[in-house]
């Protein structure tokens, strides 16, 4: 499954030269999360009602091109690698109308519970696990 989140760039996203910084780009990573685990049925206001987290541990980007104020923007978000206690994605980061990626990421998750230690999502929300899983396969 890959997800598609159109992001229009903002104005205090750029510098004076109107090229985004590139601490921006972790936001809309995170957009991208968010939009992932909406699509799979565990929201981001779902997993804090019950204490469930997925604390990012990595986050490795690679910038290709300048993205520049008002460009619009297309991340493609998609799981790559799961187990019951992580998770990573893969981040494609797209200017509307070109083919190439300006940019591209991959981050690096683990579950934890309300206690903040390490939590086995496959026991804690089976469904939750089995969605993630159908998610990988349908690349």
């Amino acid at each position: 499954m890959i997800i598609e989140s159109r992001i229009d760039v903002r104005y205090p996203d750029a510098d004076p030269m109107g090229i985004v910084h590139h601490a921006v780009y972790a936001l809309w990573y995170e957009i991208g999360r968010m939009d992932m685990f909406a699509a799979i049925g565990f929201g981001y206001k779902d997993m804090h009602a019950l204490g469930i987290d997925p604390p990012m541990v990595n986050l490795n980007m690679n910038y290709y091109a300048p993205v520049r104020y008002p460009d619009t923007v297309t991340v493609k978000t998609r799981i790559i690698d799961y187990a019951p206690k992580k998770i990573k994605f893969r981040y494609e980061a797209y200017i509307d109308g070109r083919q190439e990626p300006v940019a591209d990421a991959e981050s690096f998750h683990i579950w934890t519970g309300p206690n903040m230690k390490s939590l086995d999502i496959s026991q804690a929300l089976p469904e939750v696990y089995t969605n993630i899983i159908k998610a990988c396969e349908s690349k």
